[in-house]
């Protein structure tokens, strides 16, 4: 802003006296204002933008998200780049011809559900600090906030009743026979892949065994006594903390009932319903 003052003045004064050497100043001046703007702009041209979110956010809790920016053009360079998603700006001094440079930024959300990030902000002050130009770039990313977990302990049903009896041979586990050998689905341990098998493939095979000590436990929400709000977490911090210790877990909410799994698939499914749940 001095400058373009600076400039508007002199630019009177020339006008006002007639003095040629302040009609050259003003001309640099102007000249320099339009190159540096012309700079500045082919600067932001042909960038594109990626978040990269991890596979769990949840409520109230800072997640760092990375941003990826690639460099489309195959000669220039791009300077001083800034990514603005709330008040977290990551810089990027500099980005390569035909590159891209990564960065994290700190995201808190307070409400659990549906979320979207329709579009961020990518701004510079190249080439010199006079002014900063900005660019709008769209990327429609949808995802799913989960429930911030409650650690208060909360009563549950544990197994089908009409299951409990064959419950050591329909559950998965760590031990026991093996039951079969089916593909790499996610969440299942490295201890459990068939690495010599998998040698022989083009993908992983996981060896499953029968579960002889993981007994299926299903939440109630219904039997969970607080606000909704509180229900939630408490279903949440349940889920998860069983999960983590083997036991398949299933889910009656809203009347549906989701049948006791394990591994990383149910737990993003679980609370995923728990999430999206508003109660009626």
């Amino acid at each position: 802003m001095v400058y373009v003052g600076m400039t508007l003045l002199l630019g009177f004064a020339a006008v006002n006296t007639g003095n040629n050497l302040l009609y050259l100043l003003v001309s640099a001046l102007l000249g320099f204002m339009a190159v540096s703007g012309w700079l500045g702009q082919q600067n932001l041209r042909n960038l594109s933008l990626r978040l990269v979110l991890p596979q769990e956010i949840f409520v109230g809790q800072p997640t760092l998200i990375g941003v990826r920016v690639l460099n489309q053009r195959r000669r220039l360079p791009a300077f001083l780049i800034r990514v603005g998603l709330g008040d977290d700006e990551p810089l990027f001094p500099q980005i390569g011809a035909a590159s891209h440079e990564e960065r994290t930024l700190l995201l808190s959300f307070s409400k659990r559900g549906h979320h979207q990030i329709a579009s961020l902000w990518i701004s510079s002050c190249f080439p010199i600090n006079f002014f900063v130009r900005s660019l709008r770039v769209s990327l429609n990313l949808a995802f799913v906030v989960f429930p911030q977990p409650q650690p208060e302990p909360a009563p549950v049903a544990n197994g089908y009743s009409e299951q409990r009896q064959d419950s050591a041979s329909a559950s998965s586990g760590d031990n026991g026979d093996l039951r079969c050998i089916h593909d790499y689905q996610g969440g299942e341990p490295l201890k459990s892949i068939h690495w010599k098998l998998s040698a022989r493939h083009n993908n992983f095979k996981v060896k499953q065994h029968e579960g002889l000590a993981s007994q299926p436990v299903i939440i109630d929400f219904d039997q969970l006594g607080g606000s909704l709000e509180n229900r939630v977490g408490r279903a949440t911090s349940l889920a998860i903390n069983q999960l983590r210790r083997h036991h398949p877990v299933g889910l009656k909410l809203a009347g549906k009932l989701i049948p006791p799994q394990s591994g990383g698939g149910q737990r993003r499914r679980l609370l995923t319903e728990l999430a999206l749940y508003n109660g009626r």
